[in-house]
C-alpha cells in the first residue's frame, strides 16, 4: 500500500475513532425540516432504548456511506452487545445484487432500485433512506509556481468537458475563465479518475452530468456503470481518492468525507441558479428541499433549483425485505439497528461529513421499518407510534 493511501486511511480511521457513546448525541435533536415531500406517509418516532436481542447480520453495498455505517456498527454494539453486524463496502451495484440474490440480510445503495427492477426481481424490497451526502469533484494539481492549487471552482461545462475528454490540459481557457483569480494553471495533462466498479456515487455523478450537459446525455448518459470516454478507473471511493492523491494533474469524484480525510480539495460547483456553492449541510439540505422525492422514498436531487443548493448530492438507502425474512429475531435486530441509526445515531452524521435527513423524510424512513413482517407479523411493533 502506498504511503499516501495509508495516510488517507489513517485519517479516516482517526475520524471514526473520534466517535464514542459520549459524542453520539441523543436522537431527538434534529435540524429544522426545510422540505415537505408530498404524499409521504409519516410516522412519529418514540425514544430508542436498548433491547435484549441476539443476532448476526450481514450487509454489503455502497462505499459512499461506509465510514458512517462502520461508526454506527461500533457504537450500536456497545449498546446491544449480542447483535453482531458486518457491512462490506463493495459498491452499490454489487450490494444490490447481493441483496436481491439473498446473499446478504440488507443492502446499501446510493442508486435507488427502479420500480421496474423491483417488480421483476425483488417485489418486497423497501428503500430506507439513511442520510444525504455530497459528491464532490476533487483534484491534485501543482501550479506553475510549484505550489498546490486548492482554490479552483468548477461548472458543468468544465466537468463534462473533462470527463468527455474535451478538456485535456489544466490551462484550458474554460478552466481559466471560471477561475480568474488562479494565475498559476499549468500546461499539464488532466487525468480524470472514475469508478471502475458498479457505483451509486457514479450514478449520482453521471445523473448530474446528464442533466447539465446535452453532449454527455447524448453520448454517455447516467448509470452505476457507464462507458467512460476518457480517464482511468479505480475501485470504490477510497480507490478514487487514492488515485487522485498520488497523481499530479488528476481529478476524481468522491463522497465529501473521502476528500476531507485525504486532505484533498472539495471545490465549489456552479448550480442551476448560476451560483458557485460548496458542499455543506445547509447546501445539501436546500438541494433536498428543492427536489422531488416519491412516496416510496426514492428520487434524484441532482441539479435542483435554489440559489444555495449544492448540485451534486443524493440520498443513500438501506434495502430491506418487507415480508420474506424468515428469522424474526434477525429481522427485529435489523429494524432496531436502523431505527437507532435514524434516531440516536444522528450525532455521527454531521461529524463525518454527511447530512441528516430532513425531518419529514426521516419520519417516513422510520415508517418503512414498521412494514417489515415475518409470517405476517410486524417484527417491531411499538417501534413508532
Amino acid at each position: 500500500m502506498s504511503r499516501t493511501k495509508t495516510r488517507g486511511l489513517l485519517s479516516l480511521i482517526a475520524l471514526l475513532m473520534g466517535l464514542s457513546l459520549a459524542n453520539v448525541s441523543p436522537a431527538m435533536a434534529q435540524p429544522v425540516d426545510p422540505s415537505t415531500p408530498g404524499a409521504i406517509p409519516v410516522a412519529t418516532p418514540t425514544p430508542w432504548a436498548p433491547r435484549q436481542l441476539t443476532a448476526t447480520l450481514g450487509g454489503s453495498g455502497a462505499t459512499f456511506p461506509n465510514p458512517l455505517y462502520q461508526a454506527w456498527i461500533q457504537v450500536y454494539k456497545q449498546n446491544v452487545p449480542n447483535v453482531t453486524i458486518s457491512y462490506q463496502g463493495v459498491g452499490s451495484g454489487a450490494g444490490t445484487r447481493n441483496f436481491i440474490g439473498y446473499l446478504s440480510d440488507f443492502g446499501g445503495t446510493d442508486a435507488f432500485v427502479s420500480s421496474k427492477r423491483v417488480a421483476a426481481e425483488a417485489p418486497d424490497t423497501l428503500h430506507v433512506p439513511m442520510v444525504l451526502g455530497a459528491v464532490v469533484p476533487t483534484y491534485n494539481l501543482t501550479g506553475t509556481d510549484g505550489k498546490n492549487i486548492t482554490s479552483l471552482r468548477f461548472n458543468a461545462e468544465i466537468l463534462a468537458g473533462i470527463y468527455l475528454g474535451a478538456i485535456r490540459f489544466w490551462d484550458d481557457g474554460r478552466i481559466a475563465k471560471a477561475n480568474p483569480d488562479v494565475t498559476t494553471l499549468p500546461n499539464k495533462a488532466v487525468t480524470p479518475v472514475y469508478r471502475s466498479d458498479s457505483s451509486g456515487t457514479t450514478n449520482i455523478w453521471t445523473d448530474y452530468l446528464t442533466k447539465v450537459s446535452p453532449d454527455w446525455k447524448a453520448t454517455v448518459g447516467a448509470g452505476t456503470t457507464v462507458r467512460w470516454p476518457a480517464g482511468i478507473g479505480a475501485p470504490g471511493n477510497p480507490g478514487v481518492a487514492s488515485a487522485v492523491l498520488r497523481t499530479d494533474g488528476a481529478i476524481g469524484y468522491v463522497e465529501l468525507i473521502f476528500a476531507l480525510a485525504n486532505g484533498l480539495p472539495a471545490p465549489a460547483v456552479q448550480n442551476a441558479a448560476g451560483a458557485y456553492v460548496s458542499a455543506t449541510t445547509a447546501s445539501v439540505l436546500e438541494a433536498a428541499a428543492n427536489a422531488p422525492i416519491s412516496a416510496d422514498l426514492t428520487g434524484s436531487i441532482t441539479n435542483p433549483p435554489g440559489e444555495g443548493s449544492y448540485p451534486v448530492a443524493g440520498f443513500t438507502w438501506i434495502l430491506v425485505r418487507q415480508n420474506t425474512y424468515t428469522d424474526a429475531t434477525k429481522a427485529q435486530a435489523l429494524a432496531d439497528f436502523l431505527y437507532w441509526g435514524l434516531t440516536d445515531g444522528s450525532g455521527a452524521v454531521t461529524r463525518l461529513g454527511y447530512v441528516p435527513l430532513p425531518q419529514s423524510v426521516r419520519y417516513a424512513a422510520i415508517g418503512q421499518l414498521r412494514k417489515i413482517t415475518v409470517d405476517g407479523q410486524p417484527v417491531f411493533e411499538g417501534l413508532v407510534k
